[in-house]
């Protein structure tokens, strides 16, 4: 499984495309429609299977309608994220919000099979009260609940920095080898947020 990272927006939202020789999901399309479309194009007789959200803040959405028009695959996320991703009041930073005005598939097993792709879902509130983590093919795909050396923060709506220290101890569980794309910025892996991340 290959992973390509598109950065997107004002905020440089990590879009990911992670892909074998047949199907590719799309992670946090933030912005810039055009950009990861033709990023996406670069891959002939890939079929695109579904468009996963970490969760619901818009500079991670901001392109998944048009997307799932394009390409009439399911945009999956959350439901306790619902109140983000429907209205833009709760989804407003900086002058900037969005919503996801299509139909949204929500999550209801920690399991999703899509084609030969198949995810694991860690239910991770804290960052938003519906933020997850993915992990595919041994790969973790964190949002914005875990960056490099730091976390999300936890004062916009449906935050709260208590779930989010909980949720944190889930990378216990994990393969320190195992790498993590977050929402912004670099990769890491968890063995190296768990030794020196000071928020874990």
């Amino acid at each position: 499984m290959k992973v390509e990272v598109i950065r997107v927006g004002m905020f440089q939202t990590n879009c990911y495309l992670v892909y074998n020789e047949a199907e590719m999901v799309i992670i946090d399309p933030g912005a810039s429609f055009k950009k990861i479309d033709e990023a996406i194009q670069k891959h002939e007789n890939v079929e695109v299977v579904a468009i996963l959200l970490t969760h619901g803040h818009f500079d991670h959405i901001g392109a998944a309608d048009k997307l799932k028009e394009k390409y009439d695959c399911p945009i999956i996320a959350s439901r306790e994220d619902e109140k983000i991703l429907r209205n833009q009041k709760n989804n407003y930073l900086a002058g900037f919000s969005a919503s996801v005005e299509s139909e949204i598939k929500w999550i209801e097993d920690d399991e999703i099979n899509l084609g030969s792709i198949q995810v694991k879902v860690l239910f991770t509130p804290g960052h938003s009260a519906g933020s997850v983590m993915y992990i595919i093919d041994g790969k973790l795909f964190s949002g914005d609940t875990l960056f490099k050396l730091s976390v999300g923060r936890t004062d916009l709506y449906s935050g709260n920095v208590h779930k989010l220290k909980e949720s944190l101890q889930l990378l216990h569980n994990l393969d320190r080898n195992m790498i993590v794309y977050p929402g912004h910025e670099d990769s890491t892996t968890v063995g190296f947020e768990l030794d020196y991340n000071p928020y874990i």
